[in-house]
């Protein structure tokens, strides 16, 4: 990631790499989160000792790092990252440990709300359906 060779990784290098991930998130049809937006984020997550400038020291000290390049090379893990319920993050982050359960009921609730959207994206058409003409007065 460091373009230049300098050990630090700088805003642009960072915003060279997002580039690539907004690109494919707009391909997917989503809207990326602006730039200045995940750089807060990762500025806070990280927390390099010098303000602005990432080391690989800063990422060897921090515990999230993984999330940091997922940000910026692996798209299906960013978007796994931030569909994630954030009282589960929180407790990931924190240290703590979560148990069997609340990950059980996380996932069956994911679950639930996806059945949810497709139901309703498929009652949606049905209702587009029913609304479109099909008289045979019209001759062919």
């Amino acid at each position: 990631m460091d373009l230049d060779g300098d050990g630090v990784l700088s805003m642009y290098e960072l915003q060279y790499f997002y580039q690539e991930q907004c690109q494919k998130l707009e391909a997917m049809a989503i809207e990326p989160l602006p730039f200045e937006d995940c750089l807060c984020q990762m500025l806070d997550m990280v927390k390099p000792e010098i303000p602005g400038m990432i080391t690989l020291r800063d990422l060897k000290r921090c515990k999230l790092s993984h999330i940091f390049f997922d940000t910026f090379f692996n798209i299906e893990k960013y978007l796994d990252h931030e569909q994630r319920d954030p009282l589960l993050a929180d407790a990931e982050t924190m240290g703590q440990e979560i148990s069997d359960w609340e990950r059980y009921a996380a996932e069956e609730y994911d679950n639930l709300v996806s059945e949810e959207t497709t139901i309703l994206s498929l009652c949606s058409i049905i209702d587009e359906l029913t609304t479109i003409n099909f008289s045979c007065e019209q001759p062919f």
